[in-house]
């Protein structure tokens, strides 16, 4: 047993050697925890939050709603918040098609300058005005989001009126952003992910070059910031941007009379140079596609699958596509997760939705999915066979029932947090909706049986007509 275990190159050796006076650590004595807390004062308790149901029948009977000077539409639910948080949301609408054509990149750089300087600070001393609030704000032409405390509400929306309304765009300041831009759209020339985006919504969204809507190539994109200029940028926000017709809106701690006041002060004079006139997104029916693009020496490959559908979301079929696409590709469970990820064990992420505009008849069937380039074959088979499968035999009852409760506890779960709140209430507030609508929705999603789910999906879903575009390093 001893020459088995006791191997001679196993074995480590070492020498004592004693010293007259060796050298020790010394261990300090145990500290008085009591002495070291005596004078602990704690932070500050946060205000308790309360216990807020979030059913659309209760915010819409807590929601308040005023027009101010200047078409301004308000929305606003005050309510007891962990801290006194509150979310709050300005968006701004300008310009018409004319006025906006070729426009889209000299607005979005305009919109970048404005938290850049303004003709009482610079850049940092802006940013450290709203950290000093302990405020989360993000500025843009279209607008600004907030986060902030009670106390810090009405400081924050003095500076974010600063920033809108009082911009510089120093020079300096615009050649920088121009160049990190340039460096991203660059960046990107051979991403997977951006590649097969702009293919496909190339192919789907055919505006012509220049129009607000249409969808730019990376290619586009740097040649249009190659060309910017700051004379550009700041003309766009001259020419067009004002608060005529803005929506505000507001969810947490604060007080509504205060705060109406004062977006009135802060926004009420704030007219369009421009008239403001909704650029309507268009139908287009558009052939299948089956494209395949090579990116050398990109560990990932992506799928993207899309077909235009004809349709808003107040039209009755919408409900059925909605859960449809929940059953689909909708969550971790749903039916193309299931297979291509789980089972097959061949994509990184994989998901599938419906979507539609609330004032177009534009809508849209989306599939997404990110996985090794030698799968590339078999995810394209399994995405096909499990979409065959969902036209061809349906969802069973329990599948379906399981489906319904579990999308309407997201939709409930997302009303209860402000911050999505906020944004479905700026949307509402442009679009004339209370949430009448949700009751009525939900209402009809949860009475849709399977019958109707698979007549709806077999009404507006065609395998034969969906685009593909592939792209990764496929050998």
């Amino acid at each position: 047993m001893a020459l088995h275990y006791l191997k001679p190159a196993n074995r480590v050796q070492g020498r004592f050697i004693p010293t007259a006076q060796p050298e020790r650590a010394e261990i300090p004595p145990p500290p008085d925890v009591a002495a070291s807390v005596a004078n602990y004062q704690g932070r500050e308790e946060l205000q308790r939050g309360e216990a807020f149901d979030p059913s659309p029948q209760n915010i819409e009977a807590r929601l308040i709603r005023r027009e101010l000077a200047n078409g301004i539409r308000v929305a606003l639910l005050p309510k007891k918040t962990r801290g006194g948080t509150v979310f709050a949301s300005l968006a701004l609408y300008w310009g018409d098609e004319p006025s906006k054509m070729n426009r889209s990149t000299s607005c979005s750089l305009a919109g970048e300058m404005l938290m850049r300087g303004t003709r009482r600070r610079d850049r940092v001393e802006l940013r450290d005005a709203f950290d000093q609030l302990k405020s989360s704000v993000s500025v843009s032409v279209g607008g600004a989001h907030l986060q902030t405390r009670r106390e810090n509400l009405e400081p924050t929306l003095r500076l974010i009126a600063e920033v809108l309304r009082e911009p510089t765009f120093p020079e300096s300041e615009f050649e920088q952003l121009r160049r990190a831009r340039l460096t991203g759209a660059e960046a990107s020339r051979s991403d997977p992910e951006t590649i097969a985006d702009e293919r496909l919504q190339s192919h789907l969204q055919p505006y012509p070059r220049g129009h607000w809507l249409a969808p730019q190539t990376t290619a586009e994109r740097i040649e249009a910031l190659g060309a910017a200029t700051l004379e550009q940028a700041r003309a766009c926000y001259q020419d067009l941007v004002g608060a005529t017709g803005a929506t505000f809106v507001a969810v947490g701690d604060f007080d509504p009379d205060a705060l109406v006041r004062q977006v009135e002060e802060l926004f009420g004079g704030w007219k369009n140079p421009h008239p403001f006139t909704r650029i309507a997104s268009r139908y287009f029916d558009r052939p299948a596609i089956d494209d395949e693009v090579r990116t050398p020496d990109k560990a990932n490959a992506v799928l993207r699958q899309g077909l235009n559908l004809q349709l808003r979301d107040d039209d009755p079929d919408y409900p059925a596509l909605v859960l449809g696409g929940y059953l689909v590709g909708g969550t971790p469970t749903s039916r193309l997760p299931l297979r291509v990820r789980e089972k097959d064990g061949l994509s990184y992420t994989i998901g599938a939705y419906f979507t539609a505009s609330s004032l177009d008849a534009t809508g849209s069937f989306s599939v997404d999915a990110t996985f090794a380039p030698q799968n590339k074959a078999r995810v394209e088979q399994a995405v096909r066979e499990e979409l065959e499968r969902a036209l061809k035999d349906g969802f069973g009852a329990d599948e379906v029932a399981a489906a319904q409760k579990s999308l309407l506890d997201a939709r409930r779960l997302a009303r209860a947090r402000d911050r999505s709140l906020a944004s479905r209430l700026s949307n509402y507030a442009f679009i004339a909706r209370t949430f009448a609508w949700d009751i009525e929705l939900e209402k009809r999603i949860a009475a849709l049986t399977p019958r109707e789910l698979l007549e709806t999906l077999r009404r507006h879903l065609d395998p034969a007509r969906v685009s593909t575009v592939k792209a990764g390093d496929f050998r």
